[in-house]
């Protein structure tokens, strides 16, 4: 890719996000976006039962939500990978100049976007629902940092396509995330879990991700390894997974693509057809 062609990618790529956002923007995919927020309200008001909002699990939990289920963009690029590649998408980009390129940014803005979206109608509905007093620079403090953890976190879904290649390795895989993000202090103290589970969630963006929320909304460091709020080392372990993640993804990208051929799509849905008894 030379300079020249910088643009004509920008472009296709932002058409592609475009494309891929209508569906959530209008119609029921607009209707589901506001729906995924629900679950997390309801136990957050439910689980509303200490004196002080700020300490009571259920603003706790919301708070950390807003940071740490931006990590669930990997699951969402890890299953529109798989289906692109399974309903050959993949095998028809491969083929065009710049495809791979061009169909990763694209699916980088547009899961990033769709998640920025969701949290942020997750915030609205903790502000409206949930008995935790925010402010306005809290709530725009909090924006910025929903983005920053996408951002962090969207290159391990491009890592965990890469390998999901089938059924069931791409459930083992949601398994993973769902492990990952629920284990990383949303739901409960990290010092909760044994030494070797909270050293994988320190160098992973899911705890941080929910560290700077709860940091950003809820104020109180209870649920926080060492009794304290780190948020410029939070925000400097994000933006590590950020910078080195993103430049990994590039030859991650390339290699998978060189596995995709009419041969592997063949097998591949053969496979999933006699997986489903058709």
């Amino acid at each position: 890719m030379t300079m020249r062609t910088v643009p004509a990618v920008l472009h296709a790529a932002a058409r592609q996000a475009a494309s891929d956002l209508r569906p959530v923007i209008l119609g029921t995919g607009a209707i589901s976006l506001l729906f995924t927020a629900v679950p997390v309200i309801l136990v957050g008001r439910l689980s509303n039962g200490a004196v002080d909002a700020a300490t009571a699990f259920g603003p706790m939990f919301v708070a950390g939500s807003i940071g740490a289920f931006s990590c669930f963009i990997t699951m969402q690029i890890v299953g529109e990978t798989y289906g692109d590649r399974v309903g050959g998408a993949l095998l028809r980009v491969r083929i065009l100049p710049h495809g791979p390129a061009v169909w990763a940014l694209g699916k980088t803005i547009s899961t990033i976007a769709n998640t920025i979206a969701i949290q942020a109608a997750m915030l609205l509905a903790a502000v409206l629902f949930v008995d935790l007093p925010l402010s306005a620079s809290q709530i725009l403090t909090c924006l910025p940092l929903i983005a920053l953890s996408a951002v962090a976190s969207a290159p391990l879904g491009f890592l965990m396509g890469a390998l999901a290649r089938g059924v069931y390795s791409m459930l083992v895989t949601y398994l993973v995330i769902f492990a990952l993000v629920l284990t990383s202090g949303v739901l409960f103290p990290l010092t909760w879990l044994p030494g070797w589970a909270q050293g994988i969630q320190l160098v992973l963006p899911t705890y941080w991700s929910g560290h700077l929320s709860r940091w950003a909304l809820a104020g109180d460091p209870a649920w926080e390894i060492g009794g304290a709020f780190a948020p410029a080392l939070a925000a400097g372990v994000l933006a590590a997974w950020a910078v080195v993640g993103f430049a990994a993804v590039p030859a991650v990208i390339r290699r998978s693509f060189r596995r995709e051929s009419i041969g592997t799509l063949s097998r591949m849905q053969s496979t999933i057809r006699s997986q489903s008894g058709l």
